[in-house]
C-alpha cells in the first residue's frame, strides 16, 4: 500500500522526508501522554506512600 502511493507521488526524496518527520512527531507525541500518565501514576503513589 505504502508502496503504492509512494509511486504514486514519484517517490520523491521530498515526500520520503515529510512521511518521517510526521512519524516522529506521531511517536514524540504518543510518548509525551505516554510519560504524562507515568508521571501522574507515580506522583499518585508516592502521594498515597507518603499518607498525603
Amino acid at each position: 500500500m505504502m508502496q503504492m502511493m509512494m509511486a504514486t507521488l514519484g517517490g520523491t526524496s521530498a515526500a520520503n522526508s515529510a512521511q518521517r518527520h510526521a512519524l516522529m512527531a506521531r511517536r514524540a507525541v504518543g510518548f509525551a501522554i505516554f510519560a504524562s500518565g507515568v508521571a501522574v501514576i507515580v506522583a499518585q503513589a508516592l502521594q498515597h506512600a507518603l499518607g498525603g
